[in-house]
């Protein structure tokens, strides 16, 4: 746990694309437990029985699954959340719905979970009365949740004009009229003044503060590399501009990880430290010193030359050339974090479009 009025780090794995290894993201619960995380909500995309599929009973094997992480979160001192789609419920609010809601809950809560990630993103939201039948489903939820925590995303969790585009025209005073009917100990995700931001100042904070009428939970889009053009890029170091929000005025900070499972702690871990120093810390301080932590010692200076350039340049700033020079390099070394470096120089990570129907 984070003490003082620091805010409580979170990592959500709720990400497009192949979803981490069950054995490191359970390596990797220890490391964020170890690093100060309050906790690790389960919720990548990929996961179609928390989905597009969430009316269906989960397997046994999906069952053993959610006990392992709960299990392994809660050694490593984590709180552990699920996050839960409910794919357009409100098209048929019936009983049958409620039924197999209520199923789905209970299942989660008896194999461990006790943060529930609700989720509303990814669906149609130009529908009269959005905010009216989502609160009435959240509602519904927070009366049969038997866990410790609810968090809810919205279906407009930014005012960035991409999610009208992909979703439709958000209705009049969506934000506020959804959250106006929550109870306060619920808590309501934001990603920023864009789905992926870079920095955020305070004071767009303290707006969005006011129109919730609660602290907003920040769910940063940082250092996620699963679009197609972050998926040309390797986000190593601590978020830009975001060391002034750590001093309380948020009701939570989740970062969504890269797919590299064991890349992502080297971000993770430097985002702990901001956390912990706060503006005292340089970014290239702060970069240096998770690289140390977290790459075999070997590769160390390997990977502090070259990060920056993986995240700003990319692939696509890289001749074929460059390419080759880097393959042989990181080739050298043996360790999981060189591994994925040269999966990703190699075309192992490209982006696939058709994640986005899973």
């Amino acid at each position: 746990m984070i003490a003082g009025n620091r805010t409580p780090l979170w990592l959500i794995e709720g990400y497009y694309g192949k979803p981490w290894p069950d054995e490191v993201r359970l390596l990797n619960y220890g490391l964020i437990g170890m690093w100060g995380y309050e906790g690790a909500i389960y919720a990548p995309k990929a996961d179609r029985s928390l989905r597009s599929e969430w009316r269906r009973p989960f397997t046994p094997e999906e069952l053993s699954k959610l006990r392992q992480m709960a299990s392994t979160a809660a050694t490593s001192g984590l709180a552990y959340g699920v996050g839960l789609s409910p794919m357009n419920a409100w098209d048929d609010w019936c009983d049958d719905t409620r039924q197999e809601l209520i199923a789905k809950l209970t299942a989660l809560h008896a194999y461990g979970c006790q943060v529930l990630s609700l989720q509303f993103d990814d669906m149609r939201g130009d529908v009269p009365r959005l905010a009216m039948l989502q609160e009435e489903i959240i509602a519904f939820v927070n009366d049969h949740w038997a866990g410790s925590r609810l968090i809810v995303c919205p279906t407009y969790y930014s005012d960035d004009p991409v999610l009208a585009s992909a979703f439709g025209t958000p209705p009049s005073e969506y934000l506020e009229d959804l959250t106006s009917r929550l109870p306060l100990e619920i808590d309501v995700y934001w990603t920023g003044p864009k789905v992926v931001s870079g920095a955020i100042e305070p004071d767009h904070i303290r707006t969005v503060t006011a129109r919730m009428g609660r602290r907003p939970f920040l769910w940063d889009n940082y250092p996620v590399n699963d679009g197609a053009r972050t998926s040309r890029h390797l986000f190593l170091g601590p978020p830009e501009g975001k060391g002034a929000l750590m001093s309380g005025i948020l009701a939570g900070y989740a970062a969504n990880p890269m797919l590299q499972p064991h890349l992502s702690q080297i971000p993770l871990r430097a985002l702990a430290e901001l956390v912990c120093r706060g503006n005292s810390a340089s970014s290239g301080d702060l970069l240096e010193d998770a690289i140390r932590d977290c790459v075999a010692p070997a590769s160390v200076p390997l990977f502090i030359r070259n990060a920056e350039s993986f995240a700003k340049r990319g692939l696509d700033g890289f001749s074929s050339h460059d390419v080759r020079r880097l393959l042989r390099d990181f080739e050298k070394h043996t360790g999981p974090h060189a591994r994925e470096v040269s999966q990703w120089l190699s075309g192992g990570y490209a982006f696939d479009p058709a994640c986005l129907t899973d």
